[in-house]
Formats: structure tokens, sequence, C-alpha cells
């Protein structure tokens, strides 16, 4: 795979969200250097210019520049992220024989709604599936029968009534096992995959560096499985993995091995599919 590290940070609501560039940067240290691309982000938080994500012109330029760099990649790009809509740009080449799986404990399923802008993470899958024609015009739109979300937790009504409107198919942390997510993307009928791992579908107790922490999540090893699940049999056509906001250096190397072991088990994915 090829690595795009992404250190966006303004596609979340966090006011300590500038700490997940540093968290990206963790990870890319630990990347090789041949097959890493790094896409600057803009220093500003941008304007939402009237829409239903704020800080809306700074996403939708670094999406653009992912986009770029997604396309011209040499192998099936990897966006090290970031907030959770930093991988919206490498979901460029995508079709219908796509399936798209995010693996996180948030929906990223809020309604886009002008009179209450939210932040683009919030929103991330919402912003793949069902969205307005100008946000992201050179972007694909997904159909939601070729999604499944897994590792949810503390969704609200209002957002698990559209996922399952959208014909989403969602495992909420408890039903995410290994069989139920393979089960899943095959009942897609996709022959290849795109996988988005928000690292808040961790356990606390797994990753200090986790901007919202939220209890009973995933340990490594059942991350792995599910990713494992997710690809098996299918080509891996791109990936992601976000949220990683670590409070200093010195923790951040903490947090690495439990991370790198998820970016190995999509990299292993990418070369055995």
């Amino acid at each position: 795979m090829h690595f795009i590290v992404v250190g966006q940070w303004q596609g979340s609501a966090s006011s300590r969200a500038m700490r997940l560039g540093d968290g990206a940067a963790a990870i890319a240290a630990d990347l090789p250097r041949a097959s890493t691309t790094v896409v600057e982000v803009p220093p500003g938080a941008g304007d939402r210019l009237e829409t239903a994500i704020a800080r809306y012109t700074s996403v939708r330029q670094v999406a653009e520049r992912v986009a770029e760099e997604s396309s011209v990649a040499p192998e099936a790009p990897f966006v090290v992220g970031g907030d959770g809509s930093s991988f919206l740009g490498a979901t460029v080449g995508l079709d219908e024989d796509t399936a798209f799986v995010r693996i996180a404990g948030s929906s990223g399923y809020r309604p886009l709604n002008r009179a209450q802008p939210v932040a683009a993470e919030a929103a991330a899958l919402r912003l793949v599936v069902d969205r307005p024609d100008d946000l992201f015009p050179d972007l694909p739109v997904l159909s939601g029968s070729k999604v499944v979300l897994a590792g949810v937790r503390g969704a609200e009504d209002s957002e698990s009534t559209a996922l399952e409107r959208a014909g989403i198919r969602t495992l909420d942390v408890d039903a995410a096992t290994a069989e139920a997510v393979a089960a899943a993307v095959s009942a897609t009928g996709a022959g290849s995959v795109f996988v988005h791992v928000d690292l808040d579908v961790l356990d606390p107790s797994e990753v200090d560096g986790l901007l919202e922490p939220v209890p009973f999540g995933l340990d490594g090893a059942g991350l792995v499985e599910l990713l494992q699940a997710a690809t098996r049999g299918r080509r891996l056509v791109g990936a992601a993995l976000t949220g990683f906001a670590p409070v200093d250096p010195d923790r951040a190397v903490d947090d690495l091995g439990v991370i790198l072991r998820a970016v190995g088990a999509l990299a292993n994915a990418s070369r055995t599919a």
C-alpha cells in the first residue's frame, strides 16, 4: 500500500484537535519512507461557507489533495490521519463493486443541516453515502447497501434510524464479531473493499491517545480480527486509520504497538488479496 499521511484537524470538533496532527506524524515515523507521501494541511481553520460542514473550506481542500495523491499512488492508498474525515479524498476511485467498511465507535452519520453545521468527522459516513452534490463534487457517492459499520456504541436513536433507512449494515460493538463482519461484507456482494478504522473503536485501556474516549470498546486483538475478516477473499483497494491524538511524544510511543498491528493487518491484506 502507499501511505498518505494527513494531519488534518479541521474535521474535529474537539478543542484538542491539534493533537491529531501529532498523532499522524507519530505513526508516519514508523512507516516506510519510500512508500509514504505527506499531504500538507492548511494552517487555518477554514470557513463553512454556509454549508452544513464546519471548517468546510479546509476539509475540502485537504480532500482534493488526498484525491490527487490517491489517483497517482503506485499502490492502493492508505490514509493515516488526522481526524475521522481525513480519508474522504481516498474514496475517489471507488465504484459499485466496492464495499466500504467503517470500523469505529461512532457512527459518523450525523445529519447534514445548514442551520446546525457539524464537524466533518461526525458526518464522515454520511458524506460518503448521502450528501449534497456540491459539497465534494469529484468524489463518488456510495450506495448504503455497500456499506458496513462495525463496532459502534452509543449511537443516538435518530442516527440508528437513519442508518437503517439508508440500508447500511450496522453491528454494534457487542455484535461485531469476526464472523458477523465477514457475513455483512459478503452480503454486499462486492468484490473489493475499502476499510476505514477510527481508533475510537478501541477501549481507552488500549490506546491513551483518544480525544473522546468511550469505555467498552474493542481490544487490539479484536480489532485485528475484524480487519482480517473484512478483507478476507477481497481485493483491498484502499484503507484509512484515523483518530490518534497523543498527549505527548512519550505517551504516543506507548500506543504505537496497538496501532501498528492494525496498520500491519491492513498492509498484509493488500498483499495477500
